[in-house]
């Protein structure tokens, strides 16, 4: 992991445990994809790494452009989740937004973002969202997930 993913990885995982509960954990983190031909192809492979059990395919990946605005409005919805972080003063969630946003801006530059829509084989949370940032710096991939 490069020091970058590593950091803004690190930062979402501290604002995942504001959302963890006594019977939910949050799972939230920020990984560069191999580099391939095509986004899918980036993702298969991390697939694979998830399971050896199910072929990447079996993970019937999907790619759907979205907008910067759409992607930080889900961010807001993972990082808020919980009703303890829904009480936190305005300012503070939009500063915790910004420097998330600012990170991550560092980290990819001018990119394009794509929902990641999936059928996992395998346990892989009770709800997660998947995005695929496609930049100059390479391909990133961005998950929130919970677990019960």
């Amino acid at each position: 992991m490069d020091k970058y993913t590593e950091q803004l990885t690190g930062f979402m995982r501290a604002v995942g445990c504001m959302n963890d509960a006594a019977n939910r954990t949050s799972d939230y983190f920020v990984m560069k994809l191999e580099e391939s031909e095509s986004m899918l192809t980036s993702v298969a492979i991390y697939h694979s790494t998830i399971t050896d059990k199910f072929p990447a395919a079996y993970w019937h990946p999907q790619l759907e452009a979205c907008d910067e605005k759409m992607f930080m409005e889900k961010v807001a919805l993972w990082f808020f989740e919980h009703r303890d972080t829904q009480r936190l003063p305005t300012s503070l969630k939009q500063n915790l937004l910004a420097h998330f946003h600012d990170g991550l801006t560092y980290m990819t530059g001018n990119a394009l973002y794509f929902t990641l829509i999936t059928s996992p084989p395998v346990w892989y949370g009770s709800l997660h969202d998947e995005f695929v940032i496609e930049s100059q710096y390479g391909r990133f991939l961005v998950h929130f997930s919970c677990t019960d």
